[in-house]
């Protein structure tokens, strides 16, 4: 593990037990990402799991979501799992927009992966999202932040643990150009 990657979840535990007043002081929202090389997920897995437990330790109410769980659960909920892998292998073009329309935004309301991440900051302290590459490349952390937007308690820290390396405030995941979400804290 490397070290950089401890010496920032030190600086993001400050962040989320210390001064949290501080979290979205400037932007109006509670977004944190936190990025680290996606060659490191591995590593950082039990890291994250490790942060939780810390903030416990401070009588933290931590909800712990974690996203590829998260994506399989509601695919088999909805019935569409053997359809997914089916569209992957035989039409993955149209796979991202389904997958986009019926994870995230499906009609006039928010899909069961946003809605999932506000019922979390409405009964937790903070709210720690994990294992995000599932979502790329039919949906961003940007694109994610931006429908939680003014849907998300804003005195509650949502830290987005995303493998991405960030360069001219994009998020870059497998060197892919994902876009910006100018208002969240990147760590």
């Amino acid at each position: 593990m490397p070290s950089n990657i401890n010496d920032r979840l030190e600086e993001l535990e400050d962040l989320v037990l210390r001064n949290r007043d501080k979290v979205g002081k400037r932007t109006g929202v509670p977004f944190i990402v936190f990025t680290y090389p996606p060659n490191d997920e591995l590593d950082v897995e039990p890291e994250i799991e490790g942060f939780a437990e810390k903030l416990q330790f401070n009588d933290q109410n931590v909800d712990l979501i974690d996203m590829r769980d998260l994506f399989f659960q509601t695919l088999e909920d909805q019935g569409i799992t053997e359809g997914v892998f089916e569209r992957e292998q035989h039409a993955p073009d149209e796979l991202s927009d389904g997958l986009k329309q019926a994870l995230l935004e499906p009609g006039n309301s928010l899909g069961p992966l946003p809605t999932r991440i506000i019922e979390a900051s409405e009964a937790a302290d903070t709210v720690l999202i994990y294992r995000m590459g599932i979502l790329y490349p039919f949906a961003s952390a940007s694109l994610l932040m931006s429908l939680l937007e003014g849907e998300v308690e804003s005195d509650v820290p949502i830290v987005f643990f995303y493998p991405a390396t960030t360069e001219d405030k994009s998020l870059r995941f497998l060197n892919g150009t994902e876009g910006t979400y100018y208002r969240a804290k990147v760590f």
